[in-house]
């Protein structure tokens, strides 16, 4: 019986150490912004998806991927020999009408996510901090804010 309840518990233990710890979200004025990770740890070859959880303040909206004329959310992985990354992986937007200007734009209004792999090449020490910027433009129902662009982070510890 002792056995069976380690082994229980030292499946919960890795199950927990499998996943990577949720970063304090930023505040902005426009929005909430929580960083993770798939793992909080991979090995040199392996393959980690960094997220953004991403949701907007009440009343407010930012730009979508494909929406012309206005700022579109973006993220930015800042470039390092340790790692490669493939293309941030965006939701579709959804159709918002804008009767003052009577158009139709492809925002976020709700909570969303964007998600990036990154494939680690190299190791210096016992962990690997990869930096990057998420750029958007909000508007709210009146009025579109100036651009924000917001340093985020992820740390992951390497295994051997």
């Amino acid at each position: 019986m002792l056995n069976g309840y380690a082994m229980l518990m030292a499946t919960i233990v890795a199950l927990v150490l499998a996943q990577a710890p949720a970063k304090t979200p930023i505040e902005t004025a426009h929005l909430t912004v929580a960083p993770s990770a798939s793992a909080a740890a991979v090995a040199v070859g392996g393959k980690v998806t960094l997220a953004l959880d991403i949701t907007p303040k009440p009343k407010m909206h930012v730009y979508a991927p494909g929406q012309t004329g206005y700022i579109a959310i973006a993220l930015t992985l800042d470039a390092a020999p340790a790692f490669t990354a493939g293309k941030a992986k965006y939701p579709a937007g959804e159709k918002f009408v804008m009767p003052a200007l009577n158009e139709t734009m492809l925002v976020y209004a709700k909570p969303f996510r964007i998600a990036q792999d990154v494939t680690l090449k190299s190791a210096a020490g016992p962990t690997i901090t990869i930096k990057g910027t998420l750029r958007y433009q909000a508007c709210d129902d009146q009025i579109c804010f100036l651009p924000k662009t917001v340093p985020v982070e992820w740390v992951v510890r390497i295994t051997p």
